[in-house]
């Protein structure tokens, strides 16, 4: 009986393999990964624009912001002399004098927006950003306010309070984007609309942003970080599919193989097409000898991707040929080598087949589809189409010739078959 001992085993050979391997498709896979980038870039870039186009951004005053004049009252004659003033500095005066005189005000809303504007007009950025503090007291929803905080913030380039007024424009746009109209009064009601179409309007920004500062930020680490923001602003994003890409890249990247591996399958559970992901995923999961199942299911996913894939145009015909080859080789080694371990002798020899003609020429994968077509062969009896690729084995030497040479004595002293 030829003994399994003989042979070298089939996972053994892949030290050698799969560290060639995946330095190459490493190297080679990275222009490809900027090449679909490059294309889901442009793609959510007008996806973005067309959002924005879409969906226009009011300056919309909340319900505290009316201006009502209450005749016979005291801030309502106040409110008249203010309005009977021609002089700007005078009326802007006044409008401040307003908010001391009369804090409780039913125009006292009105009064802070006019002075929030025009401080913001003229580059006052703390006192803008004191009058928009005041309406956020008055109406915690007052996004216009919070907006106008957070760009004068940015204005004065001050971290801490750009992330305050960062976090409170996505709180209040949440809220908003969300909240039905409850208010009975039509022009009340209208208001309300445009506030919720305001607040929509700036999560799609918001969105977009951040993750066109995730896609074109060089630091791993700084990316991680924009993208745990833009999850954390809506989880189902419309770039969620995107951000998982750039979480597997980042990862790659760091070298944290576990989080890659974690990005790489929630992306797959979603979109199938990244043949890089699905090679990275099959390739974990194969070397550990675990997880079968998903080696076989990602691999045969890899060849019918690379088959329907159309060459990218910043590839040229001899790079593609050898890129498709490359990806839809190396998994059809997988799936034989799978195969054959779970003794689906017949499946791992049309898989290995299969993967013959797209490896030549690739002098480390080779060898090691011909030694495991002749492992193969043997255990279904085809001791002549075993000693045929022992044969074809040993031009290349070390490890492979030596087992070769042992294979094939033993295989002519058992089976009678010559070398």
């Amino acid at each position: 009986m030829f003994r399994k001992h003989k042979y070298l085993a089939t996972q053994d050979t892949l030290t050698t393999t799969w560290t060639y391997l995946r330095s190459n498709y490493l190297r080679l896979c990275e222009s490809w990964f900027l090449v679909l980038l490059g294309e889901t870039q442009r793609r959510c870039t007008g996806l973005a624009l067309l959002l924005l186009m879409l969906v226009p951004i009011p300056t919309v005053a909340g319900i505290n912001k009316k201006l009502v004049v209450k005749p016979d009252t005291p801030d309502g004659s106040f409110l008249e002399l203010i309005g009977l003033e021609t002089d700007y500095d005078k009326k802007r005066a006044l409008i401040e004098q307003l908010t001391t005189l009369f804090p409780q005000s039913v125009s006292i809303g009105w009064a802070f927006s006019q002075i929030q504007d025009a401080d913001f007009r003229e580059g006052l950025w703390d006192k803008a950003i004191a009058a928009g503090e005041k309406l956020l007291e008055l109406d915690p929803d007052d996004l216009e306010a919070a907006r106008l905080n957070l760009q004068a913030s940015q204005a004065k380039d001050d971290k801490a309070l750009v992330k305050k007024y960062n976090d409170i424009c996505q709180w209040i746009a949440r809220r908003l984007a969300s909240a039905p109209t409850v208010v009975d009064d039509p022009e009340e009601a209208a208001a309300e609309k445009k506030r919720a179409e305001l607040a929509a309007s700036l999560l799609v920004q918001q969105e977009y942003s951040l993750y066109d500062q995730a896609f074109r930020s060089p630091d791993p680490r700084k990316r991680i970080d924009l993208l745990d923001q833009l999850l954390q602003l809506d989880p189902r994003t419309r770039y969620l599919n995107d951000a998982l890409l750039l979480y597997f890249l980042a990862y790659r990247q760091l070298g944290e193989t576990s989080k890659a591996l974690a990005a790489g399958e929630k992306l797959l559970q979603r979109d199938q097409s990244h043949e890089d992901v699905l090679l990275f995923v099959a390739d974990h999961y194969f070397r550990r000898k675990e997880e079968p199942r998903k080696v076989l299911d990602y691999c045969e996913r890899i060849v019918s991707v690379m088959n329907a894939r159309k060459k990218p145009a910043a590839i040229s015909d001899t790079e593609w040929s050898y890129q498709k080859a490359l990806y839809s080789g190396t998994a059809l080694y997988m799936m034989g080598t799978v195969q054959f371990n779970e003794n689906q002798y017949d499946s791992a020899d049309h898989s290995l087949r299969q993967a013959l003609p797209l490896v030549k020429g690739n002098n480390t994968l080779l060898p090691a589809v011909l030694v495991s077509l002749g492992w193969s062969n043997y255990q279904l009896g085809k001791y002549s189409e075993a000693v045929h690729f022992y044969k074809q084995c040993l031009p290349f030497g070390g490890i492979y010739k030596q087992q070769a040479e042992k294979n094939l004595a033993a295989i002519k002293a058992e089976h009678n078959v010559e070398e």
